[in-house]
């Protein structure tokens, strides 16, 4: 299903897992333009409030044009503001919350977004322009080399860093990087030849850059627990990550609160007391098949994993 051009990710499969049998209440924190949700309205017709929030203000206005759901309330804000953003609705659980990782496209289609380096724009990236925040630009033309290096290789595991860091902080001395298209010619004159490999040698960078400006995986990191503490007890957490970073770090954490103890392998019985806090609903992640990938190829790298609150009487949670 399409909408304005977007076409939402693994669409049926997160409509599928999103609630329990009739939830009522449920969050899209990454709204978009509302293509899960309106999937997730459809399936589950018990559902009486959607809380949708995006911390882009252009794209969170033009949702309301295309999905005027009167069930929907839409904030202006980020995932980690969850805990407050509720309370401020008188709030205090969800059936269901949703976290979409990618980056939309409107985003990506947008040169002035700075977002892909396949149309020239300013090399802004981020995804709330009021915040006033530090462009890409400013990153790539003050941040210390070293800085750099550690951005390229952490969060694009970009195998070059070094080399491309160095590049960076030899050209900026003369001429600041101002557009992604001028940052995108300049990487692939200077990163090595991969050898046929189907990627433009610029795309861990600019993953990485859009990473740090939005400061993406801590913000993941926090709203995780926040998140899971939130939910009703049967309520189901849907993350949907488009890179091995966002998605260890979403494995990483059901792992532990399915597990729930902590205490070293080698002691013979626990004593730490913590039980398991969730069920783990997704035993591999959930992918597009072979249809979705040729309808919409920026479903090939997304991963579904999703985890159901325990209730008390369960686990002790």
């Amino acid at each position: 299903m399409e909408h304005s051009g977007h076409i939402p990710v693994l669409e049926a499969q997160v409509a599928g897992f999103a609630l329990p049998e009739r939830g009522e209440v449920f969050a899209d924190v990454t709204f978009g333009l509302g293509g899960h949700t309106r999937a997730i309205l459809t399936s589950f017709p018990t559902v009486r409030r959607v809380i949708a929030i995006d911390r882009d203000l252009d794209i969170l206005h033009r949702s309301e044009r295309d999905l005027p759901d009167p069930r929907i309330t839409r904030v202006h804000g980020r995932a980690i503001e969850l805990p407050d953003i509720l309370g401020e609705l008188g709030l205090s659980g969800l059936d269901g919350i949703l976290a979409d990782l990618g980056v939309s496209s409107p985003q990506l289609d947008e040169a002035e977004r700075g977002f892909s380096f396949t149309r020239d724009g300013p090399l802004d990236m981020r995804m709330d322009r009021s915040s006033g925040g530090p462009t890409a630009a400013d990153l790539v033309n003050t941040a210390r080399e070293d800085e750099l290096s550690r951005i390229f290789h952490e969060y694009g595991e970009e195998r070059h860093s070094r080399r491309i860091a160095s590049a960076i902080s030899r050209r900026r001395e003369t001429r600041p990087f101002a557009t992604t298209r001028d940052l995108a010619v300049f990487i692939e004159g200077v990163a090595p030849n991969r050898g046929g490999i189907g990627i433009h040698p610029a795309t861990r960078v600019f993953q990485a850059l859009r990473i740090a400006v939005n400061d993406e995986l801590r913000e993941l990191e926090q709203f995780l627990p926040s998140a899971l503490s939130l939910l009703n007890p049967g309520g189901h957490l849907s993350v949907i990550s488009f890179h091995s970073l966002e998605d260890r770090i979403v494995k990483t954490f059901f792992a532990a609160q399915q597990k729930g103890c902590t205490c070293p392998p080698k002691f013979p019985v626990c004593v730490c007391g913590n039980k398991p806090t969730l069920e783990i609903l997704t035993r591999k992640p959930v992918t597009a098949d072979e249809a979705e990938m040729a309808a919409n190829p920026r479903s090939r790298s997304a991963k579904l994993r999703v985890a159901r609150r325990l209730g008390k009487d369960e686990a002790g949670s």
